[in-house]
């Protein structure tokens, strides 16, 4: 049974490959960084468009799904492909759950968020992906909060996996280096 699921999920991860899924996924996720990072009007524009927020959302869980059944299931050739393929397993995660706290935050249960030091004017489409990052890698500065149960049980999810994430890949990396070593 084990064996037949993950010969599915291999099966499912190389047909969207195959289809440029894959490809077409990580460029999103990029293109989102990206716009977090230097173009916050475009930014905004994106997240105040429900379908392009959509697609969005699910080529972040996409790529995140294909990434994490690639380190499962598959022998890591080297160390730096281990290590790129973390970068974009993290960061599609981070800014899945990240865009999850903002539909939330601005459609399930506003406000959402909740500051407790506000040193500033706040920006939810900023500040749902600080939130995101420092769930996922159990920092937790406390000066701004998850709020509502949706926003709440996320966090949780998002912590655990993040942590599950880091086992794996650690696992992952020592398992190359023994097999380098040999």
């Amino acid at each position: 049974m084990a064996r037949e699921n993950k010969d599915r999920i291999l099966e499912l991860t190389q047909r969207l490959e195959k289809k440029g899924i894959y490809l077409l996924a990580r460029v999103v996720v990029l293109v989102l960084l990206f716009s977090i990072l230097f173009f916050p009007s475009e930014l905004k524009a994106m997240l105040n468009t429900p379908i392009l927020l959509g697609a969005i959302l699910f080529a972040n869980a996409v790529l995140a799904i294909i990434l994490l059944a690639d380190l499962l299931y598959n022998p890591q050739k080297s160390i730096g492909s281990l290590a790129i393929k973390y970068i974009y397993l993290t960061t599609s995660l981070i800014l899945a759950y990240g865009l999850f706290y903002y539909i939330n935050a601005t459609i399930l249960q506003p406000p959402g968020v909740h500051y407790t030091n506000t040193y500033g004017e706040p920006h939810l489409e900023y500040d749902v992906f600080y939130i995101s990052g420092s769930t996922y890698f159990t920092v937790g500065y406390g000066d701004i909060a998850p709020l509502g149960v949706y926003a709440r049980t996320a966090s949780v999810a998002e912590a655990f996996t993040g942590c599950l994430v880091n086992l794996v890949v650690l696992g992952k990396a020592f398992q190359s280096l023994r097999r380098l070593a040999l």
